[in-house]
């Protein structure tokens, strides 16, 4: 006996064994309850929801012989006018016997040629009294207006997850399939309202890994990142551990999981976070794995409402760029660098999460101050006033000039470098939030507008002046003032910085 799918096995064969479709139903068995079967339908919806399933049931209600009366016709690749006309012509054939109907069946109609699409519609608009058309499409917007006005146009949804688990549980029970629930609402959560997917899915795994089979394995699977892939992530990101988001690339990247499908997966994860966050009772957070819930709940705990939504907008420009390149791992690593190191984005989202960021902090360790060898630090940091009161030296050595802009945006990284060993986090965030500028003798903390907090912080804060006109000095051999300042026009800081940091991160060689 030759095999046959489960999702073949199990294919509804009546009205009443469709799931996750009662809208499509209740019209189609009302029409056949009065017996008002139009001539035409357009079904549209997601793939492997049941288009093609209902329509056969159709065919059978109505009594059509599979054989003689029903004709499936992929649209695909039977798109030209000669196919066509080719229906034309066979749509005058009779059915089995005079009382029936036929049952014409196109799948993926939205792939006809315009031309096609054009020939076909005096056909659709006024057929044989025996002929009924069924045209069923993943992309009704691709369909031409005159063939949907011509339809009538029913809508299919993606099926909900917890419909697929309970079908998946009855068919592994019928089936003697020991799977776990959390496997099993993983499946469901995969297939992304397909339930054809979900049964194929369920099916692969278990004949893959037999009753060894679990999330990891499943994930491993599917090309997507595992639970343990995604907490590494996390904690990277808490960190800013470069190193760890570069290796994680290369182990999951040995694994088979492409960077379209990582993304997918943090995707999915964040979106989890987000609804937990603004949506506390989003019913699909518990249709989760109850591991993955564990850690969709951490992740919440762990971020900002703002960390979580640049997070999503950095994975959306991560899907778009990485689409458009064939260098799809440089891509990913470089989105990776760029999710645990906001100081190397200067893009107004990046640094308005950098502002809100640092009064998180803030808020959070209440104007701790500095460990007490830091504050010493600071001041064996201090210049010597001696170094700054030569009367023999001309007052332009004192003054950085305009000229000098880029050979100041060049040294600024390093001064980061350094105040970084010497500051609090917090107040080596407030300098990874602003854009320098020089003025004459003047160094400009420029800060986008809306952010008087922080202009507030730096210009009360004496420690992180003093330190960075002593590191201006140490480096540059110039006394500098220092102030910060609300910007309303487009920021003028150079990006001479940024190139600079994935220099020292990547140990390209420095430039001096």
């Amino acid at each position: 006996m030759t095999y046959q799918a489960l999702y073949r096995t199990y294919r509804p064969e009546k009205l009443a064994e469709m799931v996750g479709q009662e809208e499509a139903v209740s019209l189609i068995q009302g029409q056949l309850d009065n017996n008002e079967i139009t001539h035409a339908y357009l079904f549209s919806g997601p793939r492997g929801v049941g288009k093609t399933t209902l329509a056969r049931i159709i065919a059978k209600e109505l009594g059509c012989d599979p054989v003689f009366d029903v004709a499936e016709i992929d649209a695909a690749s039977h798109n030209k006018v000669d196919d066509i006309r080719d229906l034309n012509e066979s749509i005058n054939f009779v059915a089995s016997s005079p009382d029936k109907k036929r049952i014409f069946i196109l799948d993926e109609v939205h792939m006809l040629s315009n031309a096609a699409s054009n020939a076909f519609l005096k056909t659709l608009e006024e057929p044989p009294d025996h002929v009924v058309f069924i045209l069923a499409t993943t992309e009704p917007e691709r369909v031409l207006e005159t063939i949907k006005s011509r339809t009538t146009h029913v809508v299919f949804k993606k099926i909900d997850e917890e419909e697929i688990f309970s079908r998946l549980s009855s068919i592994a029970k019928k089936e003697k399939m020991k799977v776990s629930k959390e496997v099993l609402r993983s499946v469901a959560n995969f297939s992304d309202g397909s339930l054809r997917d979900a049964i194929n899915l369920m099916e692969q795994g278990f004949n893959t890994f037999g009753e060894k089979i679990n999330e990891d394995n499943l994930h491993t699977m599917l090309g997507k990142l595992s639970r343990e892939d995604i907490e590494i992530l996390l904690n990277a990101i808490q960190t800013q551990d470069t190193t760890a988001v570069i290796d994680l690339a290369k182990v999951t990247f040995s694994k088979g999981i492409q960077p379209k499908d990582f993304l997918i997966s943090l995707s999915e994860f964040f979106r989890n976070v987000f609804h937990l966050k603004y949506l506390s009772d989003e019913p699909s957070l518990t249709e989760l794995s109850t591991s993955m819930e564990e850690l969709v709940t951490k992740a919440n705990d762990q971020f900002t409402s703002q960390q979580i939504v640049r997070i999503l907008d950095l994975l959306d420009e991560a899907n778009i760029e990485v689409k458009k390149t064939s260098s799809h791992q440089l891509k990913l690593e470089l989105f990776l660098v760029k999710l645990v190191r906001p100081e190397l984005g200067t893009d107004p989202k990046t640094v308005a999460y950098r502002v809100d960021l640092i009064e998180g902090q803030i808020n959070s360790v209440g104007g701790t101050p500095a460990k007490e060898e830091r504050n010493e630090k600071v001041k064996n940091e201090q210049p010597k006033e001696s170094g700054f009161e030569d009367a023999n030296k001309d007052d332009s050595e004192k003054v950085v000039k305009k000229s000098e802009l880029k050979d100041f945006d060049v040294h600024w990284p390093k001064i980061l470098t350094e105040a970084k060993e010497i500051l609090s986090p917090k107040k080596y965030a407030y300098l990874t939030s602003i854009f320098p500028a020089v003025e004459a003798n003047d160094l400009i903390f420029q800060i986008p507008e809306g952010s008087e907090f922080l202009l507030s912080q730096i210009n009360s804060d004496e420690e992180l002046i003093s330190l960075v006109k002593s590191l201006v000095a140490k480096r540059l051999g110039v006394e500098v003032q220092v102030r910060a300042e609300i910007v309303s026009d487009d920021l003028k800081g150079s990006g001479e910085d940024t190139l600079k940091l994935a220099q020292e991160m990547f140990g390209a060689e420095e430039v001096n």
